[in-house]
């Protein structure tokens, strides 16, 4: 039951800040390119995975392979 109450808000508040990106007129590329700094860049992948819930480091076939 607290699982999917906390499902429910995590998926209300990825679609109030979809509907927010385009009432402003932006895209994820673009909010990417608003949020890096001189120290730090942001990419629109980690945008996309802070929006949808993900905190996983992003897994890459380079990882599995043996050498």
């Amino acid at each position: 039951m607290v699982e999917q109450a906390i499902d429910d808000a995590a998926l209300e508040i990825e679609l109030k800040y979809t509907a927010a990106l385009k009432r402003h007129g932006l895209s994820q590329k673009a909010m990417a390119a608003l949020l890096t700094t001189q120290d730090e860049k942001v990419a629109p992948s980690q945008v996309n995975r802070a929006v949808k819930g993900g905190n996983e480091p992003k897994v890459t076939t380079d990882s599995f392979s043996n050498g």
